[in-house]
């Protein structure tokens, strides 16, 4: 079956069909400054529009989730950030139990991430605290890979701290051991009984998600990665179709109205 035909059956069934999507990369172009990011124009009506029509559409981003809901600006989906160690809801932000203990070895990490920058003059690195996880960016440094002293500290990091260290778009990720995206998909799919599902994203935390969704999805699954010299590994395997850009998420988006 070609994505065209699949969209339609996608369309027919959807009262059991879920939307999960990503943000930076997939409906947001990657810039250089990451907080320029700006959804596609347009896009937010498709959303709305679709959030209307089916049973969950739902963003699963690296973002904090206040901070998704601010860019993203559609009514209708839901939004869970920090890979969904958080939600955002019209009642406010709900956040882990473990939210509080998370926030203080996060704190604890930044401090000492920032300091091994500044000690190792890692020029183009910069440590950002997302509260409940930490991202360490080197996409300044005019490097593909992070340096080794960083790379390193990392793992440990990871390992002494209770945390997994996950590895995106020219950044190093430290996050709760028990959060993921393709964790937080599957809870999704099960809450809502999703039997036909699309799945969209750009990184490696998408293609994990990818993975565990062809796991969990009984019937028809079309999951979309959004492919670019960065694209991680396994993303063409664990994708259906491949698009370049995220003008091209949003056009297959609006086929699903």
């Amino acid at each position: 079956m070609d994505p065209v035909e699949q969209i339609g059956q996608l369309r027919r069934d959807r009262s059991i069909t879920g939307i999960f999507l990503d943000f930076d990369g997939t409906l947001a172009p990657i810039v250089e400054d990451r907080g320029a990011a700006a959804i596609v124009p347009g896009t937010p009506e498709v959303l709305s529009a679709l959030a209307h029509l089916y049973p969950l559409v739902t963003f699963i981003s690296g973002r904090g989730a206040a901070d998704l809901y601010r860019r993203v600006g559609a009514d209708g989906p839901r939004y869970f950030g920090l890979y969904g160690a958080e939600e955002m809801t019209a009642e406010g932000l709900v956040q882990s139990p473990m939210a509080g203990r998370w926030r203080q070895t996060v704190e604890k990490l930044s401090a000492e991430a920032t300091e091994l920058i500044r000690a190792h003059a890692l020029d183009g690195c910069e440590a950002e605290n997302k509260d409940l996880a930490l991202s360490l960016h080197y996409r300044h440094t005019g490097e593909s890979d992070p340096p080794g002293v960083l790379a390193e500290w990392s793992r440990k990091a990871a390992e002494a701290n209770g945390f997994q260290l996950g590895v995106g778009r020219m950044v190093l990720e430290l996050k709760p051991r028990s959060v993921s995206k393709a964790a937080t998909f599957q809870q999704l799919a099960v809450q809502y009984q999703v039997q036909n599902a699309l799945v969209a994203g750009d990184d490696a935390a998408d293609v994990e998600m990818m993975s565990r969704s062809a796991q969990v999805i009984p019937g028809l699954l079309l999951r979309v990665g959004v492919v670019s010299a960065e694209a991680p590994v396994g993303m063409l395997e664990n994708s259906d179709v491949q698009v370049r850009s995220p003008q091209e998420v949003v056009e297959l988006l609006e086929r699903l109205l």
